[in-house]
């Protein structure tokens, strides 16, 4: 699932601005509660669609690399393999020691994996 860009909106883009200028003029702050819970509930929908979309892609055993995306920044670039999963989470096991990270296990969120073509 992604997200609607500017080009797929269903509102014509002068009406997105006239939204956003009349939010900004405080002309809805009587419904910014509604609206607030409303945006974050998408937001939610999308995050949950792009971790189940990334976690459908992914396999214990699976060799992943870290990528560009994941803090702290030394662990980018490093490959791992997928050790178990913990909740919408992903345990992976380093290959080697890297940082604070001693018992080589770390977990991070599947969208910062890179499926790495199995020899």
């Amino acid at each position: 699932m992604a997200a609607s860009s500017p080009d797929h909106s269903p509102l014509p883009l002068h009406h997105l601005g006239a939204l956003c200028s009349a939010i900004g003029a405080g002309e809805l702050d009587a419904d910014l509660s509604e609206l607030i819970a409303s945006i974050n509930a998408r937001t939610t929908a999308i995050a949950t669609a792009r971790t189940a979309d990334a976690l459908s892609r992914l396999h214990v055993g699976g060799r992943v690399r870290l990528s560009q995306r994941v803090k702290p920044n030394y662990l980018r670039g490093e490959l791992r393999t997928i050790h178990e999963y913990y909740g919408d989470a992903v345990v992976v096991l380093l290959d080697r020691v890297v940082g604070r990270f001693s018992s080589r296990h770390v977990r991070c969120s599947p969208e910062v994996l890179e499926l790495v073509a199995e020899t």
